[in-house]
């Protein structure tokens, strides 16, 4: 892999359901090896852009490139976690055989799944520190349990970019630092991960790089250059508590569920 390539280069990107601009006028290039939120009020066009990167929304205007590559060319190097409530969880599966569905796409539809496969698969499960339940059915884990599996899910598929869809909603707090483990571990692995997120007291410890979307992008950088509370304010419209932390910094919560 070339590292001097971006993972993912968004252009003028502008995405719309009918007359209303989901996202107007998006440019933003995130490198390699990077573990990116993506931060905004409901209905900011978080989750557009991460279907717009999966190529399942066709842009009304702009460009996308993966690892400099037109999206049609990069089939096999972007794998989605999506949310929970996106899943049928009494579906009669277990947790490798979850796994295992991130290998299908390497196959044609008449071959069977090799050893390599099932290799990789377990791997990706141990990755995830779920080997020791592999047999379990899906409907039988805890939410951060389920959220892991589909992480492995996606790691197996050997995608090199991981999008997910707010992995961190509905678990506690334990859970959620368990699965923020598996992401960073998964950053090491080289992979890029870009991340919808909904809890602003967390986002500037997780992620490397923050993306502020209100429909335009706001602001793009390090955590310090995006979570001021003013610029907060003025995309959350008020929705926003801004409080002091001990050490005489201001912090800020959004409202938003």
């Amino acid at each position: 892999m070339n590292t001097d390539v971006s993972a993912i280069d968004v252009q003028n990107l502008t995405v719309s359901y009918g007359p209303v601009p989901a996202l107007l006028d998006v440019s933003v290039t995130i490198p390699q090896g990077q573990l990116v939120g993506i931060i905004g009020p409901n209905g900011s066009g978080k989750s557009t852009f991460i279907k717009s990167l999966l190529g399942f929304l066709r842009p009304d205007f702009g460009d996308i490139r993966l690892f400099d590559e037109p999206i049609e060319n990069s089939k096999g190097r972007v794998a989605y976690v999506p949310q929970r409530g996106a899943v049928d969880w009494d579906f009669p599966v277990t947790v490798r055989e979850v796994a295992l569905m991130g290998r299908y796409a390497k196959r044609p539809i008449w071959q069977n799944l090799t050893k390599e496969d099932r290799d990789i698969a377990d791997e990706a499960l141990e990755m995830v520190r779920m080997s020791d339940l592999r047999n379990r059915q899906i409907g039988q884990l805890s939410g951060g349990q389920q959220q892991r599996v589909f992480m492995a899910r996606a790691m197996a598929q050997g995608g090199d970019i991981l999008l997910l869809d707010e992995p961190f909603a509905g678990v506690d707090a334990a859970t959620e630092h368990a699965i923020l483990d598996v992401l960073e571990r998964t950053k090491a692995s080289g992979r890029t991960l870009v991340v919808v997120h909904h809890d602003l007291t967390t986002a500037a410890e997780y992620f490397d790089t923050i993306m502020l979307l209100k429909q335009r992008l706001f602001a793009y950088g390090t955590p310090d250059q995006v979570m001021h509370p003013e610029l907060l304010s003025q995309v959350y419209e008020g929705k926003l508590r801004v409080f002091a932390t001990m050490d005489g910094d201001s912090s800020a919560a959004g409202d938003e569920s």
